[in-house]
């Protein structure tokens, strides 16, 4: 019997060890097909004191709009006037902590675009941040807007 134990031993380790193995593989490819969101911003250059703008992102994942992201906020500052970072121990800030800081939440509007209306009220060049969370990715791309007085157009 002792023969049989022996000879049963290797066999159910190499079985073990395989079936491990092939779990461990499964999940790595799976983690590498998730692909990453990609926000599109699309925001005027150049726009005139009090006029309403339409903030917009383009929201896609693997070449798919995205009608579903959990949160879509739009952050404004003059560049001269940029907000202080969350502290290294608070992490990242949650939507609420944005909305209380003047963030406004964007709408879909369906085929992957999220909008909202905005009214810059001084002249200067301004920074438009969009906050995108999506399942567990996160995303803020940023650009610059230039807000001209009317009569300088």
């Amino acid at each position: 019997m002792s023969g049989q134990v022996r000879w049963f031993m290797p066999l159910i380790i190499v079985l073990l060890l395989t079936t491990v193995g092939c779990s461990n593989d499964e999940q790595s490819q799976s983690t590498d097909t998730l692909e990453m969101i990609k926000v599109q911003l699309m925001v005027p250059d150049k726009v005139s004191i009090q006029d309403d703008v339409a903030l917009q992102i383009k929201l896609t994942q693997g070449g798919q709009p995205v009608d579903d992201a959990d949160h879509v906020q739009f952050q404004v500052w003059n560049e001269k006037d940029e907000p202080a970072a969350p502290a290294v121990d608070q992490g990242m800030m949650n939507p609420e902590d944005l909305e209380a800081q003047g963030a406004i939440t964007a709408k879909s509007t369906g085929d992957g675009i999220y909008e909202a209306d905005y009214a810059f009220e001084q002249a200067g060049v301004y920074v438009v941040q969009v906050h995108v969370t999506a399942g567990a990715m996160h995303a803020m791309p940023r650009t610059k807007v230039t807000v001209e007085s009317a009569s300088s157009n």
